[in-house]
């Protein structure tokens, strides 16, 4: 039986993709600051004693760092639990043989492309860039890896807080120079587990079909949940357009998979936000 270990479980994708894969093989978890429980999974804090046991144990390790996070969000380019564990991750996995996957970062690109391939090599000067091309590196030294590039959307990040400020009266300015092919976490964890299955190595994209910022995707949530969208207001942080869109074609050509529509993504988050409403009223 297949054994997956997450390193980073008390991340937005370690947390989904740990839940996705929940019953259909062994998974266990660490996590870096954020104690995780999740239905099925054993888990416990990293720790190098720790770390270097359950990589020799399993078949897969999967790290989800601060690199796995919506490149949108404020707090991105501090990639503290990458700079931390994932050498001695990947030192692990290559003396006990064990298959490493990283899920980085759409923000490996910034253009001159609208949209960027599974082995697209136009990429950003940016210094968080070529952190991440350096994180990168680490793993594609080793045999059978696989280097995941994404952007997830998660409940705390810049959409979510934005409407936020919308549904309590408030305008807010978001960025509407940075586009990006955003993925929910559910999609996001149901796609991986799909590469996981096939062995696949390399790079593979995981994003959304189509292009949006996040003004362009704040703006139509609001509009979708019969909010003021009048009170979200575009702010230009570059010259011209960050384009950071994915092409999944990896997806599509090997593992027969459709990205999800904007529509769907904006549905899901309706959804979401709508679920976290009710919570708040009840309580």
């Amino acid at each position: 039986m297949n054994r997956i270990l997450i390193v980073g479980i008390d991340t937005v994708a370690g947390r989904s993709l740990a839940e996705k894969l929940g019953g259909t093989c062994d998974v266990e978890g660490l996590w870096f600051g954020t104690p995780t429980i999740v239905s099925g999974c054993a888990t416990a804090r990293v720790n190098r004693k720790l770390l270097s046991e359950h990589v020799a144990h399993a078949t897969t390790v999967v790290f989800c760092g601060a690199a796995s996070q919506s490149s949108w969000n404020r707090g991105f380019g501090t990639f503290r639990p990458e700079e931390k564990w994932l050498k001695p991750c990947a030192l692990a996995a290559k003396n006990s043989g064990t298959r490493l996957v990283f899920v980085s970062s759409d923000a490996v690109f910034a253009g001159p492309w609208v949209f960027h391939d599974d082995d697209s090599v136009s990429h950003s000067e940016e210094s968080f860039a070529r952190q991440l091309r350096g994180f990168e590196s680490q793993v594609q030294a080793l045999k059978n890896s696989l280097i995941v590039r994404t952007h997830i959307l998660d409940g705390e990040g810049v959409v979510e807080h934005a409407l936020r400020s919308v549904e309590n009266g408030r305008t807010v300015s978001v960025d509407a120079s940075t586009h990006a092919t955003p993925v929910v976490q559910n999609e996001f964890a149901s796609s991986l587990a799909e590469c996981l299955k096939a062995g696949m190595t390399g790079y593979v994209n995981i994003a959304g079909a189509e292009r949006t910022s996040p003004f362009q995707l704040v703006t139509m949530l609001a509009t979708n949940l019969e909010c003021d969208a009048r009170r979200v207001v575009a702010k230009f942080n570059a010259d011209q357009p960050v384009e950071r869109s994915l092409r999944c074609r990896r997806l599509r050509t090997e593992l027969n998979q459709r990205s999800s529509l904007l529509k769907d993504t904006l549905e899901q988050l309706a959804d979401s936000v709508t679920a976290r409403r009710e919570q708040v009223t009840a309580a």
